[in-house]
């Protein structure tokens, strides 16, 4: 043997060693050597290695047979032999993917005929990158060009062995001088799809790839990384976590990407199992809990085969901790293994910082995010979003300020991470930044600005549910029930009365005798009414509200009296006891003017057209609703103008009621408020059924009634409840019922934009 042939044999040994990302320690325990072996090896002083030890050393380096057959061929002095190119191809992927089409659709596109030669998937651990990476570039086999070739580059320990490994995927063996030279040359201009996979921790050959595609016409690349590697050339794809369940269905929640995902993992441990009315619920949760992750369901579904859904769903943390999927890479055979590997590439200030955030729940904005910690953010948060373990959340309404979102898998591995003091201390602060919110909100949602306030809340709607959550359990129950005060009409105006109706009740029947004051019990007893009124049930509202109005008085807080008075007043109304009403309107209406809310006296007069109305003095009624002030809310401006059809109505002057009543709806539909729409709609179809459009009206109605059920809310003022339960059943008398079902089923399914489309129809008709 040719002291040339021993080094071949020394420099291949070595070369195949480092692309394991092995030491010669660490390859020498695997092949039962020694380190000292292996290191004469690799120097050449071993001339004539025994067949046992080259086959120890293939297996220790997990050689396939050609690798296996180059390298014995290396040991005896013969040449070795270069592969054709792209033999190292993709690997064959071992399950189906499953709700990828739109994704897999425009990757394709985008390297087939784009103008990026560079497109790197980036998102957190366990989204599903390198499975779509695999389907992408098999999609890619058949338009010419040599073999698709998949480069592992988890195990490369540093950028300096990139150039080693992509060159042995890629065939190139023996290679003297400049590594990165020779891969440019080998390549040449010929077509080839290179895929580099899981990059994340190697972001700094960011510059040898820009010089690769500068220098190989043909070469097309397609990255998968937790961040992008921010070259010119590159076109970042994001990929987000699979479609959640969009409905409490069966068949919406079978539909949806990541419940069938969930089905067919779970389907590989129990063959029997479907989705169905039984267990599509737990399914769903499942689902939505671990924000559609694939890695996380594909664990989760792993306990199907002795855990239903239902007990699954309780036990959600523990069980992505201990599935394990044995033809995984270890780092993500657990759901902790996967995110520790995005843990560890995290700065020291990043880390705290995603520690930190576990403490905010769903969406949050920048302000939320510098409440809870006292350091510097910007960069720090930059990280993480770049780390894509920050995800950037769409904003709630135009013109919203930026928010994020952690994934909850994230959420609860990092929560996982803190410790009590600083799990406490976090927590609270969170709390003081919430209630802050809230108190604010007060005003904001009462004015014209009552849209953004919504649309804040909303954005912020799980963490309020933390911050009760928070206050209730540390006792604080004063703070929680001004909460309420505070807040009863954003979760009214936006389909979450039955929620808020649990909070403060529950925070009365905690409070006892003695847990709040006066104050405190007038705030949760007005947000209890303000609930109960949208919600129709109009005898406790009178109960609640005259206790509140009784508690308010000892207070010094004029507003919350004003709203107690308002409430108990349309809690009269509404259940027909004017001479009560009629009694309270004037200091109603006193104390509206003293506070100098516009909010306040617009819905005294309000109430008073109501009370005024019922009386029959419809010309009076119509004068207390001109003298409400107009500098308020779109919900009270909508209120207004259904009061206004109503009164139209009573005079027979439909097209007027159609007029306030279209208003209205678009009023409702500009800042997603529910609850005037429940009126509205109603109305709308008994014009429509006076214009000789039946199934319109119909559709009219059911709009009206699935709102109405999907948020809790009842028409409950006499004149227009009464209307619309005569009219539906005039139309169901009027039409045969199979016309009469399916012009149900078409409004029932309406959003508000399509509403807005058909209110022309009306107008239109004779």
């Amino acid at each position: 043997m040719t002291s040339a042939d021993l080094g071949a044999f020394a420099a291949h040994l070595r070369r195949l060693r480092q692309a394991a990302a092995l030491s010669q320690e660490e390859l020498a325990e695997r092949a039962g050597l020694t380190a000292k072996a292996i290191g004469a090896l690799e120097r050449g002083e071993r001339r004539r290695p025994y067949p046992n030890t080259v086959r120890a050393l293939a297996e220790a380096l997990g050689l396939d047979e050609q690798d296996r057959g180059v390298l014995a061929s290396a040991a005896q002095g013969r040449p070795v032999p270069a592969p054709p190119p792209g033999r190292l191809s993709l690997p064959l992927p071992p399950t189906p993917i499953l709700g990828r089409d739109r994704e897999l659709a425009e990757v394709v596109a985008l390297l087939r005929s784009g103008p990026a030669r560079l497109v790197t998937l980036t998102g957190p651990g366990g989204v599903g990158k390198t499975r779509l990476a695999w389907e992408v570039a098999a999609a890619l086999r058949g338009d010419g060009g040599a073999e698709p070739v998949a480069v592992e580059l988890a195990s490369v320990p540093s950028a300096d062995l990139v150039p080693q490994t992509v060159a042995r995927a890629i065939g190139l063996r023996a290679v003297t001088g400049d590594l990165a030279d020779a891969v440019a040359a080998f390549l040449g201009d010929r077509e080839q799809v290179l895929v580099l996979d899981n990059l994340e921790h190697l972001l700094e050959i960011a510059p040898d790839v820009a010089g690769l595609l500068g220098r190989c016409p043909g070469l097309v690349i397609l990255a998968t990384s937790r961040a992008a590697l921010r070259i010119r050339a590159e076109q970042e794809y994001p990929l987000a976590p699979l479609g959640l369940p969009q409905g409490e269905e069966v068949n919406a929640i079978t539909w949806s990407a990541a419940a069938q995902l969930f089905a067919d993992r779970a389907r590989a441990v129990a063959p029997d199992f479907v989705i169905d009315q039984r267990n599509a619920p737990a399914v769903a949760a499942i689902c939505r809990q671990l924000d559609g992750l694939p890695l996380a369901l594909e664990l989760a579904a792993s306990h199907v085969r002795y855990l239903p859904p239902a007990q699954l769903l309780t036990r959600l943390d523990a069980a992505l901790g201990s599935a394990r999927l044995r033809d995984l890479p270890a780092r993500q055979r657990t759901m902790g293994a996967t995110l520790d590997w995005s843990y560890q590439l995290l700065t020291g200030a990043e880390q705290t910082l995603l520690r930190a955030l576990s403490v905010l729940r769903g969406g949050f904005d920048l302000d939320a995010v510098e409440a809870i910690t006292s350091a510097p953010v910007l960069s720090a948060l930059d990280g993480l979003v770049e780390q894509s373990l920050v995800s950037p959340a769409d904003p709630v309404g135009l013109g919203s300020p930026a928010r994020f979102r952690l994934l909850e898998p994230v959420r609860l591995y990092a929560a996982a991470l803190v410790d009590a003091d600083e799990a406490a201390d976090l927590s609270e602060r969170r709390t003081r930044h919430y209630v802050a919110i809230c108190r604010d909100a007060r005003a904001g949602l009462r004015g014209p600005g009552q849209g953004t306030w919504l649309d804040r809340l909303e954005g912020a709607h799980a963490n309020l549910r933390a911050t009760l959550r928070a206050l209730i359990g540390s006792g604080d129950l004063s703070a929680a029930a001004r909460l309420g005060g505070d807040t009863w009409l954003y979760w009214a105006l936006r389909g979450h009365a039955g929620e808020g109706l649990l909070w403060w009740e529950q925070v009365l029947d905690l409070a006892g005798a003695e847990g709040l004051d006066r104050h405190g019990r007038a705030s949760a007893r007005v947000a209890l009414a303000g609930l109960r009124l949208a919600t129709g049930d109009i005898g406790a509202v009178r109960a609640l509200a005259e206790t509140a109005v009784a508690e308010a008085r000892e207070t010094t807080d004029r507003d919350l009296l004003a709203d107690a008075l308002i409430l108990w007043c349309m809690g009269s109304v509404f259940a027909g006891d004017l001479p009560e009403a009629a009694a309270r309107i004037g200091e109603l209406r006193s104390l509206a003017h003293a506070t100098g809310d516009p909010w306040a006296v617009a819905h005294a007069r309000i109430v008073e057209a109501q009370l005024l109305l019922l009386q029959g003095d419809l010309g009076a009624s119509g004068a207390a609703l001109d003298a409400a002030p107009t500098a308020t809310g779109p919900f009270t401006l909508a209120t207004i103008l259904n009061m206004r059809a109503t009164l139209a109505l009573q005079l027979d002057d439909a097209p007027a009621a159609l007029r306030h009543l279209t208003d209205a709806v678009r009023l409702a539909a500009d800042v997603g408020t529910t609850w005037p729409l429940v009126y509205s709609l109603s109305a709308l179809a008994g014009v429509a059924a006076r214009h000789g459009d039946p199934e319109l009206a119909v559709s009219l109605f059911a709009s009206a009634a699935a709102t109405a059920e999907t948020t809790l809310l009842k028409v409950s003022f006499r004149p227009d409840a009464d209307a619309a339960d005569a009219q539906l059943d005039a139309l169901r008398r009027r039409l045969p019922e199979e016309r009469f079902h399916r012009a149900w089923q078409r409004g029932a399914a309406l959003r508000v934009d399509e509403l807005l489309e058909l209110i022309p129809r009306i107008s239109a008709r004779p």
